[in-house]
């Protein structure tokens, strides 16, 4: 596979089933997958996040929650 798959989100799911069946499906379908999320680590697995149980499955994962989080992101998945 040479497919990346790149997630944009914070991983809140607002109570659904999270459906991690379906992301390890695009992961056995894919290279890698990265997730951006713009919240800090601190607030995941609180509330309705499910970030806690996406960390198993995904390749990569970065704080974007600003320009400079971004651009480290990115400078750090060129130079991987």
């Amino acid at each position: 596979h040479r497919t990346t798959v790149i997630v944009l989100g914070d991983g809140r799911n607002n109570y659904n089933d999270p459906r991690t069946d379906l992301l390890e499906e695009i992961k056995r379908r894919s290279r890698r997958i990265i997730w951006l999320n713009p919240e800090p680590p601190t607030m995941w697995g609180t509330g309705d996040s499910d970030m806690i149980r996406y960390l198993p499955i995904v390749d990569s994962v970065f704080e974007a929650g600003n320009l400079a989080q971004l651009s480290y992101a990115v400078d750090r998945l060129l130079t991987s």
